[in-house]
């Protein structure tokens, strides 16, 4: 899920060359919490507000990058995620199992339209898709496959905060009569830059989502780190 990804240049207070396009290339892991309720046709699977899993335990495999191209003011935005995640709940009397196959393509354009260059307003579009198996032992089995698209907007800001290190805040709100009832995301990240080629950052993802469709709904927040190598040219 999700997601969305999708972070400011490192240089928000250090723009020697605003008049040429840089460009970064930037893989990275989100070690990410799932808590929430996952129903088909008016069952649900995960009930416990305490159930989580996280990526390091359970995920099977995971693709995840991030792209962005600035120029002075402008910049556009790229993040892609693909994730599988499976685990078992066992219960006093039945085991529930569960396998989430799920992804984002995001697209965003950012503008700076103030004086200060270091605050940009957001616009795009979040494409998200979900494969969920749900199995009660062997009595049932569920598949279910969703995906939809949303417009976004949002904000981010990014600074210099000592020599070499910078700090970026974002959040973004997508929905607005789409096919999701609502998503909010909000990050926070700390990079390191040093040189005109690599950098290195370590960050906090929230994304809550709330989906229904028919007879299946997905109300689930997801959040933890992230870690990322970028490379600029």
């Amino acid at each position: 899920m999700l997601c969305s990804i999708v972070l400011m240049p490192k240089a928000h207070a250090a723009m020697a060359d605003t008049a040429s396009w840089r460009y970064n290339i930037t893989p990275y892991l989100w070690n990410v919490s799932f808590d929430g309720e996952v129903s088909s046709q008016g069952d649900d699977f995960l009930v416990d507000e305490d159930y989580s899993f996280f990526t390091l335990d359970n995920l099977d495999n995971v693709l995840a990058l991030k792209f962005e191209a600035r120029k002075d003011r402008l910049a556009f935005l790229f993040d892609g995620l693909r994730a599988r995640y499976s685990d078992a709940v066992s219960g006093p009397l039945l085991t529930k199992r569960l396998a989430v196959e799920l992804g984002y393509l995001e697209g965003a354009v950012g503008y700076a339209p103030w004086t200060s260059r270091n605050l940009q307003v957001l616009a795009g579009i979040r494409y998200l898709y979900l494969d969920t198996n749900l199995g009660i032992d062997s009595i049932r089995n569920v598949e279910e496959s969703n995906d939809w698209l949303d417009p976004l907007i949002g904000l981010r800001y990014g600074n210099l905060l000592v020599s070499d290190w910078y700090y970026e805040l974002r959040g973004d709100v997508a929905g607005f009569g789409g096919s999701t009832d609502s998503t909010v995301n909000v990050q926070a990240m700390l990079s390191y830059r040093r040189g005109e080629t690599l950098s290195a950052e370590i960050g906090y993802r929230y994304m809550d989502i709330e989906f229904s469709e028919d007879d299946f709904s997905y109300n689930v927040t997801m959040q933890g780190l992230f870690i990322g190598l970028g490379i600029w040219f």
